[in-house]
């Protein structure tokens, strides 16, 4: 077992690493915390770098696994779900299932759902890839796009996690994937986590669930879902090593670190900004005439003002009491009031797209100039006039990549 982040190399033998039979010379990389398995088909020497190494006896791959992989291999379903709770080997299964399928001669995606701990594209998003060859990493998969929740996790933001499930499968198979395998969160108990698998399950209508259940723990989707769909029960990966939640924020600074290699400040116009999930960006702009009346309204120098058919967005040069905004809402007749002085955006974590692809990359807002109206976003992308960004519900600092907290849902 090597434990990243680690490089390894084959000397001498041969070897098989999630369904790949590795021979003299194979280079491989593990990212960090976590570990590809090594089962070594004759006497081996293999050289490591980095990470951790440890021994165990036996293939880690469960017969259950292989099995899967035929019946696959001879059905052709075109959509897989898997599903089960965290720490039983979901994505492992899955890079197994990739390795094996690919050399019978099928075009194989993965949509990578695990916001959290996303393999194929960014943490917030929904990733797709079409494999190219045979991995020994998920993240070797290219991105071919990504849908942004723009959270770690589903919770709360069940509708949009079972829209970018559906949306990124659908892309896979448009671009001519044979079989889409959906590895899915570990988010399986409790109500929130019962309605989200159901739902997806329900929008994504598989043409087969993979289970992967340690001792019967799952009847409660499993007798569900499987009076739906065909169902398939397949054990945990043995030899596995539960990640810790720091290890796993860990993951997620490391992979900012690497997505933001390159990226630079890029300033905005207020006007060139459309936004969906949030109130701000997403109304029409008010006139000059309107902001100087809200400005006598309020006692402050007003910037910028955006109106929608349920909501009013200020730019304000000083704080503005919790009467003004009520003021605002009275006479605008407006449930949503949202007074912004711009430290509020500050660090948020945003995403672009456009029509063609719905991910064109992630930023981080930088800096706010009301007066100007512009933002700054730190970010890999070149944004065009086409494009949209989304508003996340999670700051990141830009120095560190350190995740600094969650925003509340909608508050922007």
């Amino acid at each position: 077992m090597i434990e990243g982040e680690a490089g390894f190399t084959l000397k001498t033998g041969r070897a098989e690493v999630f369904g790949i039979t590795a021979e003299e010379g194979f280079t491989g990389h593990v990212d960090l915390y976590k570990a590809a398995p090594l089962y070594a088909l004759e006497e081996v020497t293999v050289e490591v770098s980095g990470g951790k190494v440890w021994s165990a006896p036996g293939s880690t791959v469960p017969q259950s696994w292989r099995e899967l992989a035929e019946k696959i291999a001879a059905e052709k379903p075109r959509r897989v779900m898997v599903i089960g709770p965290v720490d039983v080997g979901k994505s492992g299964l899955i890079t197994f299932l990739v390795n094996t399928l690919l050399p019978r001669g099928l075009r194989v995606a993965v949509v990578d759902a695990d916001t959290g701990q996303s393999d194929i594209g960014p943490p917030t998003t929904i990733g797709v890839g079409l494999a190219e060859r045979q991995v020994v990493m998920l993240s070797e998969i290219p991105l071919l796009d990504a849908f942004f929740v723009g959270l770690t996790s589903p919770s709360g933001l069940l509708q949009r996690s079972v829209a970018g499930v559906t949306v990124m499968a659908r892309r896979a198979l448009e671009s001519g994937a044979d079989v889409v395998l959906v590895d899915t969160t570990g988010w399986v108990y409790d109500p929130g986590g019962r309605d989200l698998k159901i739902s997806k399950a329900l929008a994504l209508q598989p043409d087969l669930i993979v289970a992967v259940d340690p001792g019967g723990a799952l009847p409660h989707l499993t007798r569900f879902l499987g009076r739906l769909f065909p169902v398939a029960v397949v054990e945990p990966a043995i030899q596995l090593r539960p990640r810790s939640r720091e290890e796993r924020r860990e993951i997620r600074r490391s992979t900012y670190e690497k997505y933001f290699q390159g990226a630079r400040d890029v300033e905005l116009g207020f006007d060139s900004v459309v936004s969906g999930y949030s109130f701000v960006f997403s109304g029409e702009e008010l006139p000059r005439e309107e902001l100087e009346t809200i400005a006598g309204l309020l006692g402050v120098e007003v910037y910028y003002g955006e109106s929608s058919g349920d909501s009013l967005v200020v730019f304000a040069g000083g704080e503005v009491p919790q009467a003004g905004v009520e003021l605002l809402s009275s006479l605008y007749e407006k449930k949503y009031v949202k007074i912004f002085t711009g430290p509020e955006l500050l660090h948020t974590l945003v995403a672009f797209g456009d029509r063609e692809k719905m991910f064109r990359g992630l930023g981080i807002i930088k800096s706010v100039d009301a007066s100007r109206r512009t933002i700054t976003v730190y970010t890999p992308v070149e944004p065009r006039e086409d494009m949209y960004m989304q508003l996340g519900y999670i700051k990141v600092n830009p120095s560190t990549l350190e995740e600094e907290g969650w925003i509340e849902k909608w508050s922007l």
